[in-house]
């Protein structure tokens, strides 16, 4: 009798194999969830930023104040819009699923705005906090001075003042 090779994987490897990729998976996966929503929270900054950026920007070109308007007094994932004075429509209307879903923008105040000449229309700093609507303490900050300097999302409160 000839002994034949085989070839292939017995029943027991394949479900040794199984087994130990549903065991990396199962530790992987809230990993992984925590990856998305901190990834949601720092798309978000940075589309306000840009927003804050983009608001600064036509305040000086068109020479007016240009304001961002919350929707709900100083829950700002709300929506808001942003007007330039004296000009209807508004230059940008951005609603509730507008910078990213699961995720909160609060402020102190129910608006912020720019000068002709790129300063802060506000009197005092004003504080951006974005964080996950999990309250899972993933938050990102964005300062505005009352300069005009908006400070790059950050995982701590910016030290100049801006979010003291």
């Amino acid at each position: 009798m000839s002994l034949r090779r085989t070839w292939g994987f017995t029943l027991i490897e394949m479900l040794v194999v199984v087994t130990l990729m549903g065991i990396f998976v199962a530790i992987a996966a809230p990993s992984f969830a925590g990856l998305i929503r901190s990834n949601r929270v720092q798309a978000a900054a940075d589309e306000l930023v840009g927003v804050l950026q983009y608001a600064r920007g036509e305040a000086v070109t068109r020479g007016v104040t240009v304001t961002l308007t919350a929707t709900d007094a100083n829950a700002w994932n709300a929506g808001f819009t942003l007007s330039a004075a004296g000009q209807t429509p508004p230059l940008r209307r951005i609603d509730a699923s507008g910078l990213q879903t699961g995720v909160t923008v609060s402020s102190g105040a129910a608006q912020a705005s720019f000068s002709a000449t790129g300063t802060s229309g506000a009197s005092t700093n004003q504080c951006f906090t974005i964080c996950s609507a999990d309250q899972s303490g993933q938050c990102r900050f964005v300062g505005l001075s009352v300069t005009g300097r908006i400070t790059p999302p950050s995982t701590t409160r910016p030290q100049t003042g801006e979010c003291s």
